[in-house]
């Protein structure tokens, strides 16, 4: 008990109250416990469970299946309306209708001037191009590898020479 630690004596009032506490702690501890303990599963209390469960899902069944119909207000035609306009499908469905410019002779001309220009560059280019190796392109990643190859040809031949002067 705590009365042996402390310096204050329990009285008598104290100690029937510390007694009753544990006496009630013990009651509800046991109870708890009572209540935690497993019973053996037997062939019913298995049907029963079965049963039950069988009773929980067809109910739950049942309660989907009762849905109310809601009847087609404006309303809800204009909101549908409203979310097919904006639907992706319906706003890619839409660009095949594009409405076409009228051609006049002034956008004749810059096209025809346009594809002129495309088809000389294009034989220019051609021309020059032809009886020509293709050349590598010189990016940055491929002047990285040169030089890093550069670099390690460099040490090989450093090495190699200090062997040949060191043996001489």
């Amino acid at each position: 008990m705590l009365s042996n630690y402390s310096s204050v004596p329990d009285t008598p009032e104290i100690q029937r109250i510390k007694t009753t506490q544990q006496n009630i702690s013990a009651v509800f501890y046991k109870k708890e416990v009572g209540a935690g303990t497993a019973v053996k599963d037997t062939p019913e209390t298995e049907r029963v469970k079965k049963n039950q469960q069988n009773i929980s899902s067809l109910q739950y069944k049942e309660q989907c299946h009762r849905a109310t119909p809601v009847s087609v207000t404006p309303e809800m035609e204009r909101v549908k309306r409203n979310q097919e306009q904006l639907s992706t499908v319906y706003y890619k469905g839409q660009l095949g209708r594009a409405t076409s410019l009228s051609v006049t002779p002034e956008m004749e001309r810059v096209k025809k001037n346009q594809e002129n220009i495309s088809s000389v560059k294009y034989t220019q280019d051609h021309k020059q191009m032809k009886g020509r190796p293709s050349l590598i392109l010189d990016t940055p990643g491929l002047r990285y590898v040169k030089e890093a190859q550069n670099h390690i040809s460099m040490v090989g031949y450093n090495q190699l020479l200090l062997l040949m002067t060191k043996t001489y």
